[in-house]
This record gives structure tokens, sequence and C-alpha cells, in this order.
């Protein structure tokens, strides 16, 4: 009776309630405790790697779609670089005859410019690549701002200052978009490190997102 006791199971928690019950449904044949286990144990597999791996999928595509979402006000990581592109070659446009075609500021901000628009016109850029050629125009655009604007008339200045905060505008909704998605990137990623969805999300091709960062 001892023995008898210490072969019996109990099934514990919804899912597993459930796979109880398909024990119960089995032939006679195949309710013999080896053959049982067997099958539980195949159904709790299939359970996991197949109803995970959907799960996972799902959340993969949710997290990437976020990188090319738009708010109420139709602002977004990738909307927003269009405004920051076209207020960066406004800005180019008007400072290159008050400093010259070949002064320094000038070539930087039009050669990181290009670097940009030749980025954002590629389908699947690396959020981690846009991210870097991100900061590098900013940094060109608010150079070419601070030299322009001190040389500049006043009227073609404050067309200056409405260039620039038309692209700082858009830098800020940048980076707010990009924290959102980059904190779901994160929770997404570590979710995803850990044993068993690691081996699920390489067999379901949900690899790991990458960041709007210079992490990744």
């Amino acid at each position: 009776m001892q023995l008898e006791q210490q072969e019996s199971f109990t099934i514990h928690g919804p899912q597993l309630e459930i796979l109880g019950e398909v024990e119960t449904k089995l032939p006679a044949p195949a309710k013999k405790r080896p053959v049982a286990a067997g099958v539980l144990a195949l159904c709790v597999l299939v359970s996991v790697f197949g109803i995970g791996g959907s799960a996972l999928k799902s959340q993969y595509r949710a997290v990437c779609d976020t990188y090319t979402a738009t708010d109420k006000y139709g602002h977004g990581i990738q909307q927003d670089f269009d405004t920051q592109a076209d207020a960066a070659a406004n800005l180019i446009r008007l400072c290159e005859p008050v400093l010259g075609s070949d002064n320094d500021a000038v070539f930087i901000a039009t050669d990181t410019l290009g670097a940009w628009n030749t980025s954002a016109q590629e389908d699947g850029a690396e959020p981690s690549i846009q991210y870097t050629i991100n900061k590098n125009l900013y940094n060109a655009v608010d150079a070419l701002y601070a030299e322009g604007s001190a040389k500049a008339g006043s009227d073609v200045k404050r067309q200056m200052d409405t260039q620039y905060d038309a692209f700082m505008s858009a830098q800020a909704t940048i980076e707010r978009a990009a924290a959102a998605y980059n904190q779901q990137a994160d929770a997404y990623n570590k979710k995803t490190a850990a044993f068993p969805a690691n081996v699920i999300s390489a067999l379901w091709g949900v690899g790991e997102v990458p960041g709007f960062s210079n992490t990744q």
C-alpha cells in the first residue's frame, strides 16, 4: 500500500489539470504509468514550445511595431526623422551663403545629412545604426547653427532659429518615443534570455530586439 502511494502523482495548476483530464481519456493500455507519463510530457512540450513560441512571436512583433508607431498627434521615431531631416536641409541652405560652401560645419552637416537620408531609405535599417547617425546629425546641425547664427543678419538668423527649433523639437520627440521603445525592447530581451524562452525564441526565429541606442 505504501508503494502505491509513492507511485501516485497529483497534477497541479490550470494547464496540468487539463493534462490530467487528458490522461483519464486515454485508452486503457495508454493509462499505464510510463505511457501516460510520456504522453503528458509530450503534451507539456507541445504546450510550452507551441503556445509559448506563438506568444513570444506576438510580443516580438509588438515591440518591433513600436519603433514605427505614431501617437495621436502623428509623431513617432520614424515620422519625426523626416521632419528633422527637412529642418536640417533648410538650415544648411540658410547657413551655406553665410559661411561659404567650403566651410567645415557646412560640409560636415551636408555629409551627415546625406548619410542619414541613405539610412532612412533602407528597409529594415537597424535601430542601433540609425541611433548613431541620428546623434551624428544632431551634433553636426548644432555646430552649424551655432556658427551660422553668430554671423547671419537678423532676418536670416530668425529663419535659422525657426529651422533649428523645428529640428530640436523633432529630436525631443524622437528621444521620448525611443525611450519607450527601448524600455519594451529591454524587457523583451531580458525575458527571452532565460531558459526555456531563449530556446523557444531561437526555434521561432524571434531573437533579440535591437535597441535605439549605442549599446547594441
